[in-house]
């Protein structure tokens, strides 16, 4: 998957937010005010030195104009900052759904994948 802006290499959710903010042609000083943080701290963010909140990360992808996959994307590059953690829109969702917990410990006690195949298939038709 490509985003806008960015190639195929590894990026940061720092280097992230930048390109995207680039793309849409404002300051850090400008995002920092539509996302109410303060510019030093949007700073610290695009140098990696601190992991945003998911609210800050929704706002982020508010006003950068991010599209569903960019925002799953940025989703996932805040997590791995935070040392193998689980993104914030996926934890949460978990933790509300006792069934899904269940499946989720199922498969990795199975060590079987395909089942998630199977169902984004069913899910999608066919499309992933």
């Amino acid at each position: 998957m490509l985003m806008r802006g960015v190639g195929m290499k590894k990026i940061s959710l720092g280097e992230f937010i930048i390109n995207n903010r680039h793309r849409i042609n404002l300051s850090s000083r400008q995002l920092a005010l539509l996302c109410n943080i303060t510019p030093p701290y949007l700073n610290d963010i695009e140098k990696n030195k601190r992991t945003p909140s998911f609210e800050v990360l929704n706002s982020l992808a508010h006003n950068l104009q991010l599209q569903e996959e960019e925002i799953y994307k940025m989703f996932d590059l805040a997590a791995s900052g935070r040392n193998g953690k689980v993104s914030y829109d996926i934890s949460e969702y978990i933790m509300e759904n006792a069934n899904l917990r269940k499946c989720i410990r199922k498969a990795i006690k199975c060590r079987d994948n395909s089942i998630w195949d199977k169902l984004l298939e069913k899910k999608s038709g066919g499309i992933k």
